[in-house]
């Protein structure tokens, strides 16, 4: 593979607590064979995932989709995933700032390769007007989430340890499959995203030491 920033690994569909999983046993391992991965993934089927934190009790309605819930590594809500492209950036060592710089800027630099298939998505500001009592993340746009037609389409959540940082994100824009997405994106990744998302992480390190 040629040096284009941070590796990348298209991985295949498992089930909700297989692909928890990988990510446990990857961030597990960060930071002594290797410090930055990216890695897509999709779910072998309808699922549930929650953060680790996660205690109210899951929407009725999700029983009709799904029984399998899987506990995420990292925080936030319920997330029903279904025709959707999940995401998992691991980075090491953890940067000399607070570690939630990487929603908007992983979610604009994902944005920008949404508007290469035609959906021009824009990064929620502020807070929602009227928070979800059910803590059901796509019906909770939060600062940084990102938006297309006032619809929250993608959201992410944080593991912050000794070893470094763990994200984990899932887009599903309507009108779009999961497999048109992760196809696009592979191509585009090596091709124009590797190198912005490089330029875009370190354009935030030297503000740091600005």
């Amino acid at each position: 593979m040629p040096d284009i920033g941070i590796p990348f690994l298209l991985d295949r569909s498992r089930n909700a607590s297989e692909q928890m999983d990988v990510d446990r046993f990857l961030l597990d391992r960060m930071g002594s064979a290797w410090s930055r991965l990216l890695r897509i993934y999709r779910f072998s089927g309808p699922c549930i995932t929650v953060g680790r934190t996660h205690h109210q009790k899951l929407p009725a309605e999700w029983q009709d989709f799904t029984r399998e819930v899987a506990v995420r590594p990292t925080g936030g809500g319920a997330v029903l995933h279904g025709d959707d492209l999940c995401f998992s950036l691991f980075l090491f060592p953890r940067p000399p700032v607070s570690p939630r710089f990487l929603y908007p800027l992983f979610h604009d630099w994902v944005g920008h390769f949404l508007k290469g298939v035609a959906v021009d998505a824009s990064l929620q500001s502020g807070t929602p007007v009227t928070p979800s009592p059910r803590r059901v993340c796509f019906e909770e746009p939060v600062c940084g989430d990102l938006l297309w037609k006032s619809r929250k389409v993608m959201g992410g959540a944080l593991r912050v340890t000794s070893k470094g940082i763990l994200y984990q994100g899932s887009l599903h824009v309507p009108g779009l499959s999961g497999t048109m997405l992760e196809e696009r994106f592979s191509i585009w990744y090596p091709a124009t995203g590797a190198r912005d998302l490089e330029a875009r992480l370190e354009s935030e390190r030297l503000s740091c030491h600005a």
